[in-house]
């Protein structure tokens, strides 16, 4: 049988997380490009252009894309259509002076959200689930919550918890932890598509559990307002 020797395999799978957040830094760029911002692209042609804008493989191009979709750090989308699946942003805003950036989430379920992020907690902390954000419909934010009032509450929180302003105002793409429970990577709904490495059909033996319809999804616990 064969085995590693732990230090190793702890040493290298700490390369392959550093490589990973550098190609979603990489990734995010390209999106957050003026030209690109308020549309969404089909999935495998995203993939193909990030590949070749980036030098790199189709595969890691895909986990790349995989890795600025599903979290609360990120504003990339992905929204499944009638034929393809299409990611994107669909609108991001930049707050330099308050330290913090907004964007529209896009929740199955809940719909089209505004969402704004606390920067500082995006440069301070290693964990998606650190996170600090005011998003609609979550914790004491309605529903119809403005871009300015959910940047209140942001701006509440950093006043209260942060004691200097973030170096750069940017969503945190290398927070690949984000998408990680326990050192496993979960599906969801950014990194089921080509090179993944992820059955969505099958959850722990079993098939069937999820599927294109009902999709299982495991979430991280977040900071919210």
């Amino acid at each position: 049988m064969d085995s590693k020797d732990p230090d190793g395999l702890i040493e290298e799978h700490k390369q392959n997380q550093e490589l990973r957040g550098e190609l979603a830094k990489d990734a995010l760029e390209w999106f957050l490009e003026d030209e690109n911002v308020g549309r969404l692209f089909p999935r495998r042609d995203a993939i193909q252009e990030l590949s070749d804008h980036m030098g790199v493989s189709v595969e890691e191009s895909s986990t790349a894309i995989s890795d600025t979709v599903g979290d609360i750090v990120d504003p990339v989308q992905q929204i499944i259509g009638s034929e393809n699946k299409y990611v994107g942003i669909i609108e991001y805003h930049l707050y330099e002076d308050e330290g913090a950036y907004g964007y529209i989430d896009f929740d199955d379920r809940k719909g089209k959200r505004k969402r704004v992020v606390c920067a500082r907690c995006v440069e301070k902390y290693d964990y998606d689930e650190k996170i600090t954000h005011a998003t609609q419909g979550e914790g004491s934010a309605n529903d119809n919550a403005s871009w300015q009032q959910l940047l209140n509450k942001v701006t509440s929180h950093y006043s209260k918890d942060h004691t200097q302003s973030p170096s750069n105002v940017e969503p945190g793409a290398s927070l690949v932890s984000g998408t990680t429970i326990s050192g496993n990577e979960t599906w969801h709904a950014g990194n089921d598509g080509l090179g993944s490495g992820l059955k969505a059909d099958e959850v722990e033996g079993k098939v069937n559990l999820v599927d294109e319809n009902s999709r299982l999804i495991i979430p991280t616990g977040t900071d919210r307002f």
